[in-house]
């Protein structure tokens, strides 16, 4: 077990002993915007980039007397929004070839460099020109630390998933293939973006088509600019990432999540997906279950993810508490899973609740973001079938682990239900 994945978990005791009060007018911005004079383009002008705001735009607003909160395309832990895009462009009419970075609020791409022979493959083990787009995810750990203090490492790698999960829904309404990327030189592509410890990067998405070409490293760095209006730097934060950052895995095509899905569809299920706050303890059908879930155990289990479920309310299913589809205990395990969601109803009123679990621990990266990723196919599926859908990043970890007779480390908790 990573050691700061240890020294992070929650139990009875510490979370009344360290309570953690906020005064949200201190909370740091959660967008991050290059300088005025830097060139943007507006998404909607180019047909090739139809939908890529689909990645996390704005799909609500609401207002308070203290100002305006959005709420995005992908969900976040705590609504702090952590990640940040950023997209290496070929070959797209009218557009230049270049990195720019997503800006959310504006649905416009800003150029940070123009590329030609060079660009950021040269960090990839396999380094030819890449036509297409290239899409890089970062954290801003501060927005997350700043409540979560040092279990924040947790839920940038979990928020990171779901903005994975985010790309690969809005390519899957494009109409693009998926080529997920994990095993780069993260802390080189840190220095040449500019990042100083406060920023870093996680994972990437390849979609569009490999050349024989090779490429150079980036002509010259980009500057510093602060993913936050202040900063209060975390070292056990940047420690864990440096030690969890490196690591070999090959990249690999996802499986088709909404190959059945109508384009339009899963647009829709994208605009209008929320986190649930409270369910109704409403039955759920066994096959809408069977649904959300299809391919997902197995995808999870190639990569080295064992999931768990309760099941509480489902028609014509045994309530208990199963692994993948197996029935490991019979029995009405409400109350205990709303207890080991940290005393939290969203455990116990929901349909059924997943449990994300892992031994991993030189891929301890790839683990948590692929839990976050596989949750946000969750996430979709669910809206689809009109089910809401809550993911819980806080759980009384050791409870958790005693309850499913695993050494395993829990990663993520996730509610369904109606």
């Amino acid at each position: 077990m990573p050691l700061f994945h240890q020294q992070t978990k929650h139990s009875y005791i510490s979370i009344r002993k360290n309570a953690n009060f906020l005064d949200w007018r201190s909370q740091p911005s959660n967008t991050k915007t290059y300088p005025h004079f830097y060139q943007r383009f507006e998404i909607e002008d180019y047909d090739e980039l139809k939908d890529l705001s689909l990645i996390g735009g704005i799909t609500f607003e609401k207002n308070y007397p203290d100002g305006a909160y959005h709420l995005r395309s992908v969900p976040s832990a705590g609504g702090l929004f952590p990640c940040e895009v950023y997209i290496q462009i070929r070959s797209v009419k009218g557009l230049l070839d270049g990195i720019y970075h997503y800006e959310p609020k504006s649905a416009s791409l800003t150029l940070l460099q123009e590329i030609e022979r060079d660009g950021v493959e040269e960090s990839f083990k396999q380094q030819q020109k890449q036509k297409g787009f290239i899409f890089l995810i970062s954290s801003v750990y501060f927005r997350s630390s700043w409540k979560y203090n040092n279990r924040a490492i947790r839920y940038v790698l979990l928020d990171a998933g779901h903005q994975l999960g985010a790309i690969y829904a809005a390519l899957s309404v494009m109409g693009r293939e998926s080529e997920f990327v994990f095993d780069f030189d993260k802390l080189a592509l840190n220095e040449m973006f500019g990042f100083r410890a406060d920023e870093f990067f996680t994972c990437g998405v390849i979609s569009g088509e490999k050349t024989e070409q090779s490429v150079k490293r980036l002509r010259q760095n980009l500057p510093f600019v602060s993913g936050c209006d202040y900063l209060e730097t975390n070292e056990f934060i940047e420690i864990a990432y440096k030690e969890s950052a490196e690591y070999k895995e090959e990249s690999f095509t996802p499986d088709p999540f909404f190959i059945n899905i109508p384009k339009e569809q899963l647009r829709q299920a994208i605009v209008k997906r929320r986190s649930i706050r409270a369910f109704r303890s409403l039955e759920l059908e066994k096959e809408e279950l069977f649904t959300i879930v299809d391919g997902v155990f197995s995808f999870a289990k190639q990569h080295g993810i064992e999931i768990f479920y309760t099941t509480h309310f489902v028609k014509n299913l045994t309530e208990g508490l199963y692994k993948n589809t197996e029935l490991l205990q019979e029995g009405d395990f409400k109350e205990k899973s709303r207890y080991l969601a940290l005393e939290q109803n969203l455990g116990g009123t929901s349909g059924m609740t997943f449990y994300f679990t892992s031994n991993e621990v030189e891929k301890y990266q790839k683990v948590n973001i692929l839990s976050g990723f596989l949750a946000q196919i969750i996430y979709l599926r669910s809206e689809l079938l009109g089910i809401g859908c809550s993911g819980i990043g806080a759980y009384y970890d050791d409870e958790c682990k005693e309850f499913l007779q695993t050494k395993n480390n829990i990663l993520y908790m996730l509610a369904i239900g109606r």
